[in-house]
């Protein structure tokens, strides 16, 4: 739920700057609209963007958590390490 609830205010937060954008822009351009009109078109952009970003995330959003499995403890690992006895010469070639 709280991943749903943060979708929401952030699709809202999108929606509120865009929509002020356009009051700004139309008042700009001396295009006067009601106030409700923006309202709407702010809670329907707000709506519309939330379902459809749930709908987009359900698999993680809805999804059972993993449990996480603690370690009981390292196991040391313990290598051979196979030593050369011969050296290998290079030859110089000039």
């Amino acid at each position: 739920m709280k991943r749903v609830l943060r979708i929401f205010i952030m699709s809202a937060i999108a929606c509120f700057s865009l929509t002020f954008a356009l009051i700004i822009i139309n008042a700009i351009m001396k295009i006067f609209i009601g106030i409700d009109i923006y309202f709407m078109l702010f809670i329907g952009m707000t709506i519309v963007s939330t379902i459809g970003l749930v709908l987009y995330n359900s698999k993680t959003i809805f999804s059972k958590k993993k449990k996480v499995r603690k370690n009981r403890g390292s196991h040391k690992v313990v290598r051979q390490t196979s030593k050369h006895t011969s050296e290998v010469r290079k030859r110089k070639i000039s």
